[in-house]
């Protein structure tokens, strides 16, 4: 069946039909889904059986995927994909030490994150020392763009249409401070990029805020966006705004420093 009987946007005369597959087969597998028989990969991917057995037979051949005769699994060679991208943006191991000692400075855990919207994407982490409590949040969490800190920075970059066919998709409400509306949204995209900065209070979670601001590279564009958060009960926005997001901003500077 043809992109336009599908009901797709009809594809470019360069695109390769195989090597899309081939990507729709890796993301078939991630959480809840490490291990797959050739039948699951069919059906999460939509393909034939057939196609998705030849693209899985590639995938082994390239060292990407193993088998054990009935179930195919995924190998530490995909990371050199995920390498391949951090590297190119400057997000690769360069940053750590510099959120290490951020997250020590300030007592809590911090992100790198960018957008793959309808989410951010957190692609370098560190966590807080000695902190009790933990969220389960690790490189390559997804969270809703448009209910966190990370989101709303990283939503500044896109051109005026973009943002405004974005915003205009239907949004999930997770509290009452959700701001799902478009044209509330959008003012508030608008404010963050007026103020250089995020600051959000229990639009994801009730009693969580979060905090982010742009790291930008030597050319000025928009790479990631570096974000914290807290319980109200350790440091509320207002504490998160006094104390945390000035040592955000000093932090944001040293690392588009070392982006070229």
């Amino acid at each position: 069946m043809s992109s336009e009987a599908a009901g797709e946007a009809p594809r470019s005369r360069g695109f390769v039909t195989a090597f899309a597959r081939g990507l729709e087969v890796i993301r078939a597998f991630g959480p809840g889904a490490g291990r797959l028989t050739l039948s699951e990969v069919a059906a999460r991917t939509g393909l034939d059986r057939a196609v998705a057995r030849r693209l899985l037979m590639t995938l082994v051949e390239l060292g990407l995927a193993s088998s054990d005769g009935r179930r195919f699994s995924l190998t530490p060679q995909v990371l050199r994909l995920a390498q391949a991208y951090l590297g190119g943006a400057g997000l690769d191991r360069r940053m750590q030490p510099s959120l290490e000692a951020l997250a020590h400075r300030i007592g809590e855990s911090v992100s790198l994150t960018v957008l793959d919207w309808p989410d951010i994407v957190n692609v370098a982490r560190a966590e807080a020392p000695n902190r009790p409590f933990r969220h389960a949040l690790t490189v390559s969490t997804r969270m809703p763009a448009h209910a966190t800190a990370s989101g709303r920075v990283l939503l500044t970059a896109l051109p005026p249409a973009m943002l405004a066919a974005r915003l205009a998709a239907p949004l999930a409400r997770y509290t009452p401070r959700t701001i799902t509306e478009p044209a509330a949204l959008l003012r508030a995209v608008e404010a963050c990029r007026a103020a250089g900065f995020a600051l959000l209070d229990g639009e994801l979670e009730e009693g969580f805020a979060s905090a982010a601001v742009p790291l930008v590279d030597s050319a000025g564009r928009l790479v990631a966006a570096l974000a914290t958060s807290s319980h109200s009960g350790r440091r509320s926005a207002a504490a998160l705004e006094r104390e945390v997001l000035p040592l955000l901003k000093v932090a944001a500077g040293e690392m588009s420093a070392l982006l070229v």
